[in-house]
């Protein structure tokens, strides 16, 4: 496996860039989450990019992209972190300067959409981390987010990654990442795999696709998070008749990775629900 260069850890004072990659953040947010980190004694640096809107997302792509770009070139910036998910990171690979983030390795925060940006870093060798955004703190277990701070202050792996290198995070978005050159590397590593409001035929469509992509033969194994809002085509879910795809998250995962050798740790507290323990990915 290539070597992983982690970012430096936080200190006291140190400087992290707000960022709007995906939706748009309102005023209130941007203001909680800079109070947030004034009270972790650390410096709130918000771009004016990061004030944006462009329908739904926070400023066109051009913008989104030259926040990130910006912390990434500023030796002074030590992380940025998503004030929301989304959509929208996937529209921005192509913009980024991955040079200047292996120049200056930044620790990418976020979950979610944040996949995109953390499966283009884990190509480049720069750890990143999958914690919770800004606006999902106030909703977050105390010890996960007690744990992501952690993860800032030391610059290494929660006690419960262990030694495992990972990648991955959000279902759909690596369904989308599929083939292009922003899907993280997999030889070595674990998978973490995450969803919500997604139906189960879709869930079962998307781990086939990975399943005929080889990326569960080539995995370590595959860390199940949580999968929540999930819906079925019955009339509960605005469905005209009942036609129920019928599988539970744990048997679609057992006929699409367990049965093909792939080892599985279930029940990973981490996704959009109120645990969401942080990894380091890479």
């Amino acid at each position: 496996m290539t070597p992983l260069h982690l970012p430096p850890a936080l200190t006291e004072g140190s400087r992290v860039a707000l960022v709007t990659p995906a939706r748009f953040a309102s005023p209130a947010l941007i203001d909680a989450a800079s109070n947030l980190l004034t009270s972790w004694g650390l410096a709130p640096v918000v771009p004016t990019q990061t004030t944006l809107r462009e329908r739904q997302f926070g400023g066109t792509d051009a913008e989104r992209a030259e926040a990130l770009n910006v912390a990434f070139h500023d030796a002074d910036i030590s992380a940025v972190w998503a004030l929301r998910g989304g959509y929208g990171c996937t529209r921005l690979l192509p913009l980024l300067d991955g040079s200047a983030l292996q120049a200056n390795p930044t620790w990418i925060t976020g979950f979610s959409d944040l996949t995109a940006l953390h499966g283009w870093a884990s190509g480049l060798g720069v750890a990143s981390l999958h914690a919770p955004v800004a606006s999902t703190i106030p909703m977050t277990k105390t010890a996960d987010v007690e744990a992501f701070r952690k993860v800032w202050r030391t610059g290494q792996p929660a006690a419960h990654q262990g030694a495992r290198r990972v990648v991955g995070g959000n279902l759909s978005v690596l369904f989308a990442m599929l083939g292009t050159p922003s899907m993280p590397p997999l030889k070595g590593r674990w998978l973490l795999l995450e969803d919500l409001d997604e139906y189960l035929y879709h869930l079962d469509r998307m781990l086939v696709a990975l399943g005929q992509a080889g990326v569960f033969d080539e995995v370590e194994g595959v860390l199940v998070g949580s999968f929540t809002d999930l819906k079925d085509n019955t009339k509960a879910f605005g469905q005209a008749v009942d036609n129920p795809f019928g599988r539970t998250v744990r048997e679609i995962v057992e006929e699409h990775v367990v049965a093909r050798g792939c080892a599985v740790k279930w029940d990973v507290p981490t996704g959009h629900g109120p645990r969401n323990a942080p990894w380091v990915l890479g």
